[in-house]
């Protein structure tokens, strides 16, 4: 069975035109947990809005959205995920973690309702843990880092371009998305989900949305910001059969260290009524891009250069699009997992399930076949080979 469906995944790959020079993408599985059947002592495991793989534990952070209506706002729960080449066999709540709100005061003081809406998480080769919001009270976006205990230990600051306010800024809802961090620490990536105010419209069936990738040198105790690039989305996926779509960036990932041929990995993720879910994993070059780091205001539509993007996989409630037989939920983060014995790197995506039963807590595992070897290779992969 194993054979039929990897032949299945190769055809595919090659007639969709995700067969690349650089390696292509394998679909290994995925598990869905119920949003009912799924606690931590007596708290609700969900709302998961951003993952991080800690390689020395071979355990991952995940970022709760929640804002206080389904427990205490500002948790991480700590996760773990067992998965190979046959696909995702265990995915296990192990603990929470609450994130302080106040460094000036001793212990963890815990976010009020409504102060933070966390939606990425990145793991730092120091072992703390960078973590955004797209909203507080006031609707104000932030980055800040943390301990693993979840005490506060600074703030990152966004640029002036994406501070609220009347005409400009982020929109509610629709801020830091992403997060992407070099293995080094040395430079952070950070992504708004759809256009900041000035910059354009949000996503239609129409057009797509045009974000700032922004680029901070983490160097120094004060992070700084080197370049922003634009980033344009693509226009949603198929209209609505009842009256809410979207699209934007759900989640980000550093992808040098494992697609040399890309510097990020960006999630797409659409949504349309009575339709379901449309999730696209793109690999994104930044060089020849634009630096609009100093224009206040993008042209729209963007008539500069955008960073360049290579469609790698995707995942459609649309029959006959998808790159694998998946129906995908709501996927709004990325993590890169552990390697396989062969070589391959896996990636795991995980669902926010709004604490919804209409929803699940879906996990998702892909590989990324190495540039250097081929998914052809008996030695690499003997079970995406032909049976005689």
């Amino acid at each position: 069975m194993w054979n039929i469906l990897a032949l299945i995944i190769v055809a595919g790959l090659v007639v969709l035109g995700f067969s690349s020079p650089g390696g292509p993408v394998i679909y290994l599985g995925s598990t869905s947990i119920p949003t009912s059947e799924w606690t931590f002592g007596t708290m609700p495991v969900g709302g998961l809005s951003g993952l991080a793989y800690d390689s020395a534990t071979d355990l991952y952070y995940a970022v709760s959205d929640d804002r206080g209506d389904s427990g205490t706002p500002g948790r991480l729960y700590t996760l773990r995920i067992v998965l190979d080449r046959a696909g995702i066999r265990r995915v296990q709540a192990v603990g929470v973690t609450f994130l302080d709100s106040d460094a000036s005061t001793p212990g963890i003081q815990p976010y009020a309702p409504k102060s933070i809406d966390a939606e990425e998480v990145v793991l730092t080769p120091q072992g703390t843990l960078i973590i955004s919001s797209e909203r507080d009270q006031e609707n104000r976006p932030w980055i800040r880092e943390f301990a693993l205990d979840g005490s506060l230990l600074r703030e990152i600051p966004l640029p002036e371009t994406f501070q609220p306010a009347p005409g400009r800024g982020t929109r509610t809802n629709l801020a830091i998305e992403g997060l992407a961090l070099a293995p080094a620490g040395d430079t952070l990536y950070a992504v708004n989900e759809e256009a900041l105010e000035q910059d354009g419209p949000i996503a239609t069936v129409d057009h797509g949305t045009t974000v700032r990738i922004v680029d901070y040198d983490m160097t120094s105790q004060t992070p700084s910001v080197r370049a922003e690039y634009a980033y344009v989305t693509e226009p949603i996926f198929t209209a609505p059969k009842e009256t809410a779509a979207d699209n934007g960036v759900s989640a980000m990932l550093y992808a040098k260290a494992i697609w040399p041929g890309y510097d990020l990995f960006v999630v797409e993720r659409a949504f349309a009524s009575g339709v379901g879910n449309d999730v696209k994993i793109f690999g994104v070059r930044l060089r020849g891009a634009d630096d609009v780091k100093d224009v206040m205001a993008l042209s729209s539509p963007f008539t500069g250069k955008p960073v360049s993007k290579t469609l790698l996989a995707r995942f459609s409630s649309l029959k006959g699009v998808s790159s694998f037989s998946l129906r995908p939920d709501n996927l709004e983060s990325i993590a890169a997992g552990p390697k396989l014995s062969s070589g391959g790197q896996t990636l795991v995506l995980a669902s926010d399930n709004n604490f919804s039963t209409d929803q699940t807590n879906q996990f998702v595992a892909i590989e990324i076949v190495p540039p250097s070897r081929s998914i052809t290779d008996p030695t690499y992969c003997p079970a995406c080979q032909p049976t005689k």
